[in-house]
C-alpha cells in the first residue's frame, strides 16, 4: 500500500475504535486526498471527529469536511424518520417485513447517521408487494423502472432524494448454484426474524446470525461484480462486535465453507482484525491463508472500488462477464494470466449464459456462439451502452479481477 493508503486505514481504524487522539501520524498526510478516500468510500461522516483533532488538518478541508459531515447527518436523519413512518404503516395493514443492511447495521456504529446508505432495503412476502408499493408511491416516490427487476421495485423520491428498494427476496433476480444453497438456508424466513430497537423506534430485522452470512454474500457480489469499499470493512467489524454474544461462530464458518467463501471470509475477517479492531475471538483459528501482498492488494481494491485506474464509468460494465463466478456456474480460472484472457475470449459452453443456449446444447455450435457473442457486444457498445472500456481494457481487467479472486479465495485455479 501507498502512503496516503495506509494512513486511510488507520484513519478509518482509529474512527471506529472512537481514538481522536493526536500522536503525530498524520503529520505528513495529504489531507486533500484524505478527503477524496473518505468521500468515495462513504466514510467523511464516519472520519471527520478523528480527522478535525489531528494539528496537521488545514482549516479550510477541515470546513468543507465538517460541512459535508452535517449534510449527511441531516439528510440520513431525514431519511431514518421517513422509513420509520413508511413501517409504521406496513405494520398497521398486519403484514409482516425485514428492514436489512441500512438503518440496522447503521446502528452499531458510535453514530449511526454518520454513516450513509444509498437507499432502504425492504422485505416483503410476494403477496403484500402490492400493497406496500401503493404505501411508497403515495408519499411521492416514483417507481425506477430501469433499476426495477422482477424481485425488487426501485424507487426514487426526488425531493427527499430517498431511494426505496422493495424485495420480494433479498437475492434479486440471480439464479444459479450458489444462489440455491443460499435459499435453503432460509435466511429470509420470517420464523428467523427479530425485533431491535433504533433511536427508539422498533423494527424488524435478520436474526444476527442470519444478517451476518447475508452481509457477507452482498460483500462478496459487490466485491466480484461492481466493487466493493472500505465501509464494508467496518460495517462487519462493527457488527461483529456489537453483536459477538449472539452470533455463533460455528453457524457462520460452517455456511461460508459450503458455499465456497470459507478461504475469502478468511482473508476478509483478518484484514477486520489486523486493520480494523475488530475481536480475535470470533475467527478463533481461522487464519487468512493469503500473503501479506495479497491482502494489501485486497485492501487496496476495496479502497478503489476495483476501479484504481478510473476507467469504469459504469458499475454494470462487468456484471454479465462476472455474474456467473458469483452465483456458482464458474468456480474456477486458469492459473496464468494468458489462460485466464484465452478462456475469457473463447468459453467453454457450460460457461456461456441462457443466450447462447443453442451451443450449450449443441458444442459443435461453439464457434458460432464465440461469434454470435462478439457481435452481439458490438451492437450493444454502438446502440445501447457506450462502455468507457475499450475491448483490450475489458480484456485486461477482467483478468486483473478472476486473478484477484482467485488469490483471495472466491475461485479455484485451473
Amino acid at each position: 500500500m501507498k502512503n496516503i493508503e495506509r494512513d486511510f486505514v488507520e484513519l478509518t481504524k482509529r474512527a471506529i475504535i472512537q481514538d481522536t487522539s493526536d500522536d503525530g501520524f498524520f503529520d505528513a498526510t495529504n489531507w486533500e486526498k484524505m478527503l477524496e478516500l473518505a468521500c468515495n468510500n462513504k466514510l467523511m461522516g464516519v472520519c471527520y471527529d478523528v480527522a478535525k483533532n489531528q494539528k496537521s488538518l488545514p482549516e479550510d478541508i477541515r470546513k468543507r469536511w465538517d460541512y459535508i459531515k452535517f449534510q449527511i447527518f441531516v439528510r440520513q436523519k431525514k431519511h431514518f424518520h421517513i422509513l420509520i413512518d413508511l413501517i409504521r404503516e406496513i405494520e398497521a395493514a398486519g403484514i409482516d417485513y425485514a428492514i436489512f443492511k441500512g438503518i440496522v447495521v447503521a446502528d452499531v456504529y458510535p453514530e449511526p447517521a454518520f454513516r450513509p446508505s444509498s437507499d432502504s432495503d425492504i422485505l416483503v412476502d410476494e403477496s403484500d408487494r402490492a400493497k406496500v408499493c401503493q404505501m411508497i408511491e403515495k408519499r411521492g416516490y416514483i417507481l425506477d423502472e430501469h433499476k426495477t427487476k422482477e424481485h425488487v421495485s426501485v424507487y426514487k423520491n426526488e425531493s427527499t432524494a430517498h431511494v426505496i428498494e422493495l424485495h420480494t427476496t433479498v437475492y434479486e433476480d440471480y439464479e444459479g448454484r450458489k444462489i440455491d444453497m443460499l435459499k435453503a438456508a432460509d435466511l429470509e424466513s420470517p420464523a428467523k426474524r427479530i425485533s431491535v430497537t433504533i433511536d427508539g423506534e422498533d423494527v424488524r430485522t435478520f436474526g444476527h446470525n442470519e444478517h451476518l452470512v447475508y452481509m457477507m454474500f452482498h460483500i462478496i457480489k459487490h466485491f466480484m461484480l461492481e466493487g466493493a469499499d472500505v465501509k464494508f470493512f467496518t460495517d462487519i467489524t462493527l457488527f461483529v462486535n456489537a453483536h459477538l454474544d449472539e452470533l455463533s461462530s460455528e453457524y457462520f464458518w460452517s455456511m461460508m465453507d459450503s458455499l465456497g467463501y470459507g478461504f475469502f471470509c478468511e482473508n476478509f475477517m483478518g484484514i477486520c482484525v489486523k486493520y480494523f479492531g475488530m475481536t480475535e475471538v470470533f475467527v478463533s483459528d481461522r487464519q487468512p491463508k493469503a500473503s501479506e501482498a495479497v491482502l494489501e492488494a485486497m485492501i487496496v481494491d476495496f479502497i478503489y472500488q476495483g476501479d484504481e485506474e478510473h476507467l469504469r464509468s459504469e458499475n454494470w460494465q462487468l456484471t454479465t462477464t462476472l455474474e456467473p463466478y458469483l452465483v456458482g456456474e464458474r468456480t474456477a480460472v486458469k492459473k496464468s494470466k494468458t489462460g485466464r484472457v484465452i478462456r475469457f475470449i473463447f468459453p467453454k459452453p457450460s460457461e456461456l449464459n441462457d443466450s447462447y443456449s443453442y451451443a450449450k446444447k449443441y458444442p459443435l455450435l461453439l464457434p458460432a456462439a464465440w461469434i454470435h457473442r462478439a457481435v452481439k457486444k458490438i451492437i450493444w457498445q454502438l446502440f445501447e451502452k457506450k462502455e468507457q472500456y475499450s475491448a483490450v481494457e475489458k480484456i485486461n481487467v477482467v483478468e486483473s479481477r478472476l486473478g484477484l479472486m482467485a488469490s483471495v479465495g472466491l475461485l479455484d485455479e485451473e
